[in-house]
């Protein structure tokens, strides 16, 4: 039994070789708005960062610093401007600057609009209202490496490329974990493959039930034999017997030919009756006298067919309590309940968290040939996170943050709810470009924008002025003293 003890270590950009966000020294993004307010406050936003910003009021101005031979890093480009459309300009920009990352913003863009500008080569298409995070996680996920999660480069997670010896390997499954109850839960694993005897698996849906099955059944004498996993929950409850124990031609209507049942199939080898708690009581009395006599009775027959097959069943619910309420069979309990394994949550067992992400992520990176790593600020929002799913919802936004990421995963490329964690997400925030005050069409000033943004900010904080002032990215005495003179406390 190998199990994954994966130390979480950091790397530089320059050690890890994930170059492709390092930002091009002295190249200055170009903000296009016929609005001077949008312009600024696009612009204060992107010079936070340490970059050049040029404005441009129109798109015969741009036109006219590309014709120049101007380079730009990052174009943000309102779509409606009175001298043109700016997605029909995007591409002339994009024809003098090959990959370069165009990023559309508009308050009339439609679905259609935007898949047009997406297949035309734009990098992002932004609906007003918008907010200054839009602005941010479009600059950011080109430029990750000047995310404040980064750290000025010098601590970010392992780089990941896939072709470590630690990932999965195609053939057979790995248990990864390194809290103390996984390290139990694989010495078990151990002990029960060595036996014949059936197996109980309980815990919570997506805490990896099936995984521990098949290490069992690879870990056992059967191992170069099937396995067959049946999800007993998503099966009516009218077939589940067919389906399991096969039946001979005119047992029912539809029955036009004798066949053979899961058992059968699985004989010699093992079978996973995954939810078994879903079943009814007149299957469980069936299911009791297969693994008392090792014989099953296809459906509309009389004769029995002799079986070597292990039975590993599992439930996301309490089988005690089930067998209180008087939906399972307790003489099934009992037959069962010998070899037992308990799969905790994954928040009750955080070591787990990095040691599963990082091994996800490799999957994912061998699988799409790239190369990435995880933020400091990643891994914190992943350690904090409750994870509901379990390990089936790591996976998924794993493999979803991979994909999504141009090289360093960043909080940006993490769904909202994880997000949240990090205070990277109000879901109060107000629109900063684009934004209407009251019943008129006139923006809000910059100060006003900048004070609203601050409050929010400081109330999502529990008015903890230290922390609102990292997520600000400001000085926190600075901060202070503009909260004593604005009396925000």
């Amino acid at each position: 039994m190998s199990m994954s003890t994966t130390a979480v270590g950091t790397a530089s950009v320059k050690d890890s070789g994930l170059g492709s966000g390092d930002y091009p020294a002295g190249v200055p993004v170009l903000v296009v708005d016929d609005e001077a307010d949008v312009r600024s406050v696009i612009s204060k936003c992107l010079r936070k960062f340490k970059v050049g910003v040029v404005e441009a009021e129109s798109l015969a101005e741009a036109r006219e610093m590309f014709e120049d031979g101007e380079q730009f890093s990052m174009v943000f480009l309102d779509r409606c401007l009175p001298d043109g459309d700016g997605v029909e300009f995007s591409r002339e920009v994009l024809d003098r600057q090959p990959g370069l990352a165009v990023v559309i913003i508009t308050g009339q863009g439609s679905t259609d609009n935007a898949n047009v500008a997406i297949a035309g080569g734009a990098f992002g298409y932004i609906p007003k209202p918008c907010f200054i995070g839009d602005i941010r996680e479009a600059f950011l996920r080109k430029y990750p490496t000047l995310s404040d999660t980064f750290h000025d480069g010098s601590a970010i997670g392992p780089a990941i490329d896939g072709s470590s010896d630690d990932e999965e390997e195609e053939s057979g499954v790995k248990l990864i974990g390194n809290s103390s109850v996984m390290i139990r839960v694989a010495l078990e694993i151990g002990e029960i493959a060595k036996m014949t005897r059936p197996v109980l698996i309980t815990g919570k849906s997506g805490t990896g039930k099936e995984v521990v099955a098949l290490r069992i059944h690879e870990m056992s004498s059967r191992a170069g034999r099937k396995f067959v996993a049946v999800n007993c929950g998503a099966m009516p409850q009218e077939l589940i017997e067919s389906t399991l124990f096969g039946h001979i031609r005119g047992a029912f209507t539809g029955a036009t030919v004798d066949r053979k049942g899961v058992f059968e199939e699985a004989d010699g080898g093992t079978i996973f009756l995954d939810e078994i708690t879903e079943t009814t009581a007149a299957f469980q009395v069936k299911l009791l006298r297969v693994l008392q006599e090792h014989r099953v009775t296809r459906v509309g027959s009389n004769q029995e067919i002799k079986l070597d097959v292990r039975v590993i069943a599992s439930s996301n619910r309490s089988v005690v309590d089930e067998v209180a309420a008087g939906r399972f069979r307790e003489d099934l309990y009992f037959r069962l309940k010998g070899s037992e394994i308990f799969l905790p949550p994954l928040k009750d067992r955080r070591e787990d968290v990095m040691p599963l992400a990082l091994h996800f992520a490799g999957i994912t990176a061998r699988k799409t040939g790239r190369k990435v790593a995880f933020s400091t600020a990643v891994m914190a929002a992943l350690n904090a996170y409750d994870w509901p799913g379990n390990v089936r919802e790591l996976e998924s936004v794993i493999d979803s943050a991979v994909q999504r990421c141009n090289g360093i995963v960043l909080i940006s490329d993490l769904p909202r709810d994880l997000r949240a964690i990090v205070g990277d997400l109000n879901e109060n925030e107000m629109p900063v470009v684009g934004a209407l005050v009251g019943n008129t069409e006139e923006m809000q000033t910059l100060e006003e924008v900048e004070d609203a943004h601050m409050q929010r900010v400081l109330r999502h904080c529990n008015g903890n002025k230290t922390q609102a002032a990292k997520t600000l990215g400001l000085d926190r005495s600075a901060f202070g003293k503009k909260c004593r003179e604005k009396g925000w406390g």
